[in-house]
C-alpha cells in the first residue's frame, strides 16, 4: 500500500474536473515539443562547440550532459510543486526564465560557462512534465494513455526535430545562432501557453518541504513506480548513448558528414514519434506491463543493427527508427503504469519518474562520451545491448504473481 498523505492533509480534487477536448491535449503537446528543444539542439553541434572552444570529445559532451542533469534537477525540485500550486503559472514563468539561460548559453565565453548555461536551462525546461500530468488528470480513465501518449509524441517530436533544426542553422550559421534562435522562440510559445493553457488546480495542500518528503514513501512503497523509474532511466540511457554520439560518428567516421547531417537524421526519428500514442493506446487494452516488455526487446535489437552503421547507412536509418519506437513505447507505457498509483500525486509520481529518466540519460550521455573517445562505436553499441539486457532482467525478475490490468488511474 502506498504510504501517501492522508485525507487531512490533502485537497480534495475537484468533483467534476474538466475534460480536455482532443484540441487542448494536442496544443499541449505542441508546446511541450517546442520547449524540450531547449534541451536537445546541443546534440548535433557538438563537434562545432568543439571547434570552436578548442576542446576534446569528452569535454563537449559535458555540455549535452549537464543540459540533462539540469533537467533532472528541475525534475526533482521543480515538478512537485504542480501538485501544491497552479502549473500554468509554473509553466509561463520557466518558458520566460528559459529565455535568458538561452541568450547566456549564446555569448558564453568558455566551455565552462557554456556547460553552466547548458544545467539552467535544462532545470527550467521541464515544462513538458508540468503538461504531461495536466492531460492525465484531464482526460477520461478510460483515454488517460492516448492523451498521455499525445503529449509524450510531442515531446519526442520536438526532441527530433529540434536536432533537425539546430543541425541546419549551425551549419549556416555556427553554434551561437542555435541557442539564440532558442531564446527566441520562447516568445511565442509563451504567448501560445498564456492563451491556451487552462488554470491548474492543485491536489494537496502540503508544504513545499513536505511534498519532497513525500517522495520517498511514494517511490519506497510502490514497486511500478521503482520499476518504472529504473527500467526508463536505462532506456533513455540508451537513447541519448545514441543521439549524443551521432555527430561524432557521421563526423569522424568513414562518411565524414556535417552537423547537418546529424540534425536531418532527427527527421527520420521524429518517424517513430507516434510510437508514443500508440504505445499508450496498447498500454489502455493490454496493460502497460505488456508494451514495456516488448519496448525493452526493440531497443536492445536496435543497437544490433546499429552495430552496422559505422559502414552502412541503411543500417543507420533503419537502427535509429527501431530505437525511436521502442524508446518511445517504453516512455509513456512506463509513465502510465506509475500514473496508475493514485491520481492525486501526480505531479510528484511524474517528478520520481522522469528525474530518474533523465539523471539515466545524463549518466549515459557522460559515459558514453568516454567510451567513444577510447573504444569508438563499437562501445556505444556494447554499451546500448549491455543496458537492454539489464532493463530486460529487471522487468521480468518484477514480474507479479497475477497480470496487470490495463491502467485506470481514476477508477
Amino acid at each position: 500500500m502506498s504510504s501517501l498523505p492522508n485525507s487531512a492533509q490533502t485537497a480534495s480534487a475537484p468533483n467534476a474536473p474538466t475534460t480536455a477536448s482532443r484540441g487542448k491535449i494536442i496544443m499541449m503537446a505542441i508546446i511541450a515539443g517546442a520547449v524540450i528543444t531547449n534541451l536537445y539542439c546541443v546534440q548535433p553541434i557538438l563537434p562545432l562547440i568543439a571547434a570552436s572552444l578548442a576542446v576534446d570529445q569528452t569535454t563537449v559532451d559535458l555540455v549535452a550532459g549537464s543540459a540533462l542533469l539540469g533537467f533532472a534537477f528541475g525534475l526533482a525540485l521543480l515538478l512537485p510543486l504542480g501538485d501544491r500550486f497552479d502549473r500554468r503559472k509554473l509553466v509561463l514563468g520557466q518558458i520566460i526564465v528559459a529565455f535568458f539561460f538561452g541568450m547566456a548559453a549564446a555569448i558564453s565565453p568558455s566551455i565552462w560557462t557554456l556547460i553552466a548555461a547548458a544545467f539552467g536551462l535544462g532545470v527550467v525546461s521541464c515544462v513538458p512534465q508540468q503538461l504531461v500530468p495536466f492531460a492525465a488528470v484531464m482526460s477520461r480513465p478510460s483515454e488517460r494513455g492516448r492523451s498521455v501518449g499525445t503529449v509524450v509524441s510531442g515531446i519526442m517530436v520536438g526532441i527530433l526535430l529540434g536536432r533537425t533544426i539546430s543541425g541546419f542553422v549551425g551549419d549556416m550559421f555556427g553554434w551561437r545562432a542555435v541557442f539564440a534562435v532558442e531564446a527566441a522562440f520562447m516568445i511565442p510559445v509563451w504567448i501560445a501557453a498564456a492563451m491556451l493553457l487552462p488554470k491548474g488546480v492543485p491536489s494537496t495542500n502540503l508544504s513545499y518541504g513536505r511534498l519532497l518528503a513525500s517522495l520517498w514513501p511514494l517511490m519506497r512503497d510502490n514497486r511500478p513506480i521503482r520499476e518504472s523509474m529504473i527500467i526508463q532511466a536505462l532506456l533513455w540511457a540508451c537513447f541519448n548513448a545514441f543521439w549524443v554520439n551521432l555527430a561524432a560518428l557521421l563526423a569522424d567516421g568513414p562518411m565524414h558528414l556535417g552537423s547537418a547531417w546529424a540534425g536531418a537524421f532527427g527527421i527520420i526519428g521524429a518517424a517513430g514519434a507516434l510510437a508514443a500514442t500508440f504505445g499508450g493506446r496498447a498500454s489502455d487494452k493490454l496493460g502497460p506491463r505488456s508494451v514495456i516488455g516488448a519496448s525493452i526487446g526493440i531497443v536492445t535489437l536496435s543497437f544490433l543493427l546499429l552495430a552496422g552503421a559505422e559502414s552502412s547507412l541503411i543500417c543507420l536509418v533503419i537502427g535509429v527508427i527501431v530505437l525511436d519506437i521502442g524508446v518511445q513505447a517504453g516512455l509513456v507505457s512506463n509513465q502510465t503504469r506509475a500514473f496508475a498509483v493514485d491520481p492525486k500525486a501526480q505531479g510528484r509520481i511524474n517528478s520520481l519518474y522522469m528525474t530518474a529518466t533523465f539523471f539515466g540519460g545524463a549518466v549515459g550521455t557522460i559515459i558514453s562520451g568516454w567510451l567513444m573517445a577510447r573504444l569508438g562505436w563499437e562501445g556505444i553499441v556494447a554499451f546500448g545491448i549491455l543496458l537492454g539486457l539489464i532493463a530486460l532482467a529487471i522487468h521480468w525478475i518484477g514480474a507479479p504473481r497475477h497480470a496487470e490490468k490495463p491502467a485506470t488511474p481514476g477508477a
